[in-house]
């Protein structure tokens, strides 16, 4: 009698997990590749912003009519050079500028740093928006709110009146509409606004200053409502700029924040969006 030949036994397999593997590797692998195109691109867009173009939210109405709290400018930072405002938290990096030409304009309008304030050293951290009227070395004063540079006056052209509302401080303020031609100046004709009698204003007159080296002189354009070079701000040291206001890139009104963007379509002024700043 034969015996029945039988095959032994196969051990057991254990299950392929070769694709899991493989699927796993592939999804740890493409989140690294995502990471690393997010800090590229965020590398370079702060770039960007430190050193090319940037743009800021104007929070007070001192630029009132050229610039309303809300406007959004569009700033180029290589034309002045660099310093160490450029950057986010104005790190100390480096002292003064570097690749200063000394070429800011009378007319310009400029965005910097609140000059440094040991009593409110919060306001060392704050972006101001102004119009540079004096340059260093420039005789400059204003007479019953007209700019006088170096003995040459400004000229004022009557436009109309406007009522502004301030949304910061809930104030309508009837105001006085000019074009203004700085003296010495080939920037274009700009518009400015006074108050009611702006030869009574307690600012419209101011006595003759020399402006001293590496410093510029600034007001804003509605005179008779900004902290400028003639008040508490002072002149301006050329370090702390951080570059000239270009257009207006986007606009919201009635007091509207940025991050309330179900907000924005029924409130952004369509009308100033990439107006030129004069």
């Amino acid at each position: 009698m034969s015996k029945k030949l039988t095959e032994p036994d196969e051990p057991a397999q254990k299950p392929k997990t070769y694709e899991k593997d493989e699927a796993g590797s592939y999804g740890r692998e493409q989140l690294k590749n995502d990471l690393r195109f997010i800090a590229v691109f965020a590398f370079f867009f702060c770039l960007f912003r430190f050193f090319v173009y940037d743009w800021y939210i104007v929070p007070s109405s001192s630029m009132v009519p050229t610039l309303l709290i809300g406007d959004m400018p569009f700033v180029e930072k290589f034309t002045y050079g660099f310093c160490k405002h450029n950057i986010w938290f104005s790190p100390n990096l480096f002292p003064g500028r570097i690749c200063f030409r000394d070429n800011v304009k009378r007319g310009e309008v400029i965005v910097f740093k609140h000059p440094y304030d040991a009593k409110n050293p919060e306001h060392n951290d704050i972006n101001l928006i102004k119009r540079v009227v004096a340059l260093p070395g420039d005789r400059v004063s204003l007479d019953k709110g007209v700019v006088v540079v170096n003995g040459e006056r400004a000229t004022l052209t009557y436009t109309g009146k406007m009522i502004y509302h301030d949304t910061h401080t809930h104030e309508y303020m009837d105001l006085e509409l000019y074009e203004e031609k700085l003296p010495l100046s080939d920037s274009p004709v700009h518009k400015i606004a006074h108050r009611e009698n702006r030869e009574e204003s307690p600012v419209s007159n101011f006595p003759e200053v020399i402006v001293p080296k590496g410093y510029y002189f600034v007001l804003g354009d509605n005179r008779d409502c900004s902290n400028d070079s003639r008040l508490n701000l002072g002149m301006i040291p050329e370090e702390n700029l951080m570059g000239r206001a270009w257009f207006i890139v986007h606009s919201i009104g009635n007091g509207v924040r940025l991050w309330e963007f179900w907000l924005w379509l029924q409130n952004i002024r369509y009308d100033r969006l990439l107006k030129r700043i004069l």
